[in-house]
């Protein structure tokens, strides 16, 4: 569940989702009883200049937005 925003510099608390950007992750397994889908949030704050990077295997990471590369961003 989605406590906060994914931005570690920032405290945001995720109270209802009326700004921002929520990203959903989806993580393959060998089974399909093993898939997991993971949920992460940038508050409106952060998603003006900020956003998430998924690489396939890893966690987000936070980039500037004018730096962010090929990989799963959020746009």
């Amino acid at each position: 569940m989605v406590s906060q925003c994914a931005n570690p510099g920032c405290g945001a608390q995720f109270l209802y989702f009326g700004e921002g950007k929520l990203v959903v992750v989806r993580r393959t397994a060998e089974s399909l009883d093993q898939a997991t889908v993971e949920f992460f949030w940038l508050c409106g704050e952060c998603a003006t200049h900020l956003n998430l990077e998924v690489p396939p295997d890893g966690m987000p990471n936070v980039v500037p937005r004018q730096h962010s590369s090929n990989l799963l961003a959020v746009h």
